[in-house]
Parts: C-alpha cells; structure tokens; sequence
C-alpha cells in the first residue's frame, strides 16, 4: 500500500522540525558566548538566521502537520502559514547576503592588503540592519496578511481529486481583489524581492571565490607568511557563505519552480512532501554546514579567536586555513 500524501507530507514535516532543532539549538548555544563578549557582526546575523529558521519550522512545518491530520485550518491560521512562511523566506535570503557582503569587504582588504580605520560604530551599524531587515520584512508582507483568506470551495473528502495531495496550497489562497494588484505585488514584487537578492548573493560568492584563489596563490607561493587569527574568521566566513549560497539557491529556485506548476503536478502524491524540504531545507540544513566549517578550519572557536592566543601549544603554530 502506498504512502498518502498527508503521511509523506507529516514525514517530511517531523524530519526538518527535528534536524532543524537540534542543528539550530546546538549553534546558537555554540555562539551564545558571544553575547557577554565581543558580539561580532557575523554572530549577529547568525543569531538572526538560527531564530528565522526556528520560527519557519516550529510554527510553518507544525501547523502542515496539523493540516495533515484533516484538522481544518480557519483563516487566521491561514494568515499565519502564508505570511511567516513567505517572511521567513524572505529573511533568509536578507541576511545571507548581509553576511556575504560582510566577508566579501573583508576577504578584499586582506588579499588587498587594505588597512582601513577599524569603524567602532560597525556593530552598532549591524545592529541598525538586521533591524531594518525586520520591520522591512513585516511592512513587506502585510498584505499577504491581510488579504490571505480560506478558500470557500473545499474538496474536503473528495480523495479523487488530484488537487486534494495539495490541499494546503489551495485552501489558503491569497485574494487581493484587484487583477492588477495581484499581477505587480503577488506575482512581480513578492518574487523579485527574493530573486534581486538571490542574484546577488550568487554574484557576491562568485566574486569571493576568485578572492579566495587568490588568496590561496598568496599564502602557498615560496615564502609562507601565515595568517592571524582574524584572517582565518574571514577566510571561514567566505567560505561558509559560498556554501550556503550553493545550498539556498537551487532549493529556492526548485521551490518555485514547483509552486508555479503545482496544477499540472497534483497528480503525485509526493508532490507536497517535496515543496516542504525545499521550502525548509536550508533552515535545517545549514546550522550544521556553519559547524562543519568551522571544524574543517582547525576547530577554531566560533567566538574564541583571541582566547586561543592563551594556549601555550599554539602560540608559534601557523595555521593554514586550507589544511
């Protein structure tokens, strides 16, 4: 006997609230020492993310599972799936290419040998951003809040319907009232603020990438200089940014793709267990990538750069950030 696509659905569900959970728990208690000490800009952001992909899967995921069960969702719960599942999005996306564009100014000063008065306001100035990202976001998506309703033609029980693997996505329907509404803000604004910055997240971590051969090029010629403790951060935090572009990008992209032909795919019953690990993948996925990292760049603590100056064993041991 065959799954149902409610069973697959709660599967896909249960397994990122899981994975996302732990991996995201287990971040934020693995930075949470920055909070009494030097609260670095990335931290920040990273701070961010863990709470954003809490949020996407701990309030989206869970109320699919519900929906799962046939317990029916009213048009407040449909405002709530909507509008924090495309806030929780949207925010992703901000704060990845706040982050790669943090290392990217770096990564250049270091492979350009910039030395720039170090701004003692730039936490602050972070601080102002990812506040912006916020109030931008809700200001962003409140009419998706508004105008989110529960569709009044239900298929309920009709299990012969193709459309009823996707009941979810066409229960909850956001209806502005006006074509023209709904042709430049649901389907050209809504995608371009997602898609302006996908682009350049990708263009940014391209460029990084070709910063980072050059760094490479640099450091292995015939004389070995070595980095500091803050050039290994930036080295790991480009790298890590190249990562999470490679990930969100197709899983985005996917996503859309699907949404877009959801009619003409209805028939598989796969179909919605599919659109929730690739609406929800990165946020589960990418709190073990950033741990990954920061294993791979020699156990560096995520916080520590300075505390491992004390150490005795590694006080004259130059560190390779491509070991």
């Amino acid at each position: 006997m065959k799954p149902s696509a409610d069973v697959l659905e709660i599967i896909a569900c249960s397994v990122l609230i899981i994975v996302s959970f732990v991996g995201n728990t287990c971040l934020f208690f693995s930075t949470r020492k920055c909070i009494t000490g030097h609260l670095q800009t990335s931290f920040l952001l990273i701070f961010s993310l863990v709470f954003v992909h809490l949020i996407k899967n701990l309030v989206v995921n869970v109320m699919k599972i519900v929906y799962s069960y046939d317990f029916m969702l009213d048009s407040a719960s449909c405002k709530v799936l909507h509008f924090t599942a495309a806030l929780t999005t949207s925010l992703a996306i901000w704060f990845m290419l706040h982050f790669a564009l943090l290392y990217y100014r770096q990564l250049y000063q270091i492979v350009h040998t910039l030395n720039e008065a170090v701004n003692l306001d730039h936490q602050k100035h972070s601080l102002k951003s990812v506040s912006a990202f916020w109030v931008a976001g809700v200001a962003v998506y409140i009419p998706v809040l508004i105008y989110t309703r529960k569709s009044e033609h239900l298929n309920a029980g009709n299990d012969t319907d193709p459309l009823s693997a996707n009941r979810i996505y066409m229960d909850c329907l956001i209806d502005f009232g006006n074509k023209q509404v709904e042709f430049y803000y649901g389907k050209i604004f809504l995608v371009l603020i997602d898609i302006i910055p996908l682009a350049l997240l990708v263009f940014i971590c391209i460029w990084m990438s070709f910063l980072l051969l050059e760094r490479k090029k640099m450091t292995y010629g015939d004389i070995w200089v070595g980095d500091d403790d803050s050039d290994i951060e930036i080295l790991r935090g480009a790298k890590f940014s190249i990562l999470l572009m490679l990930l969100i990008t197709p899983l985005w992209i996917s996503h859309f793709i699907l949404v877009y032909f959801l009619k003409d795919l209805a028939v598989y019953v796969f179909i919605p267990a599919v659109l929730t690990a690739l609406s929800s993948g990165f946020s589960a996925l990418s709190p073990f990538l950033l741990m990954l990292v920061n294993y791979r760049m020699k156990l560096v603590p995520l916080c520590g750069a300075k505390k491992e100056k004390s150490t005795a064993h590694s006080a004259n041991v130059t560190l390779s950030p491509y070991g």
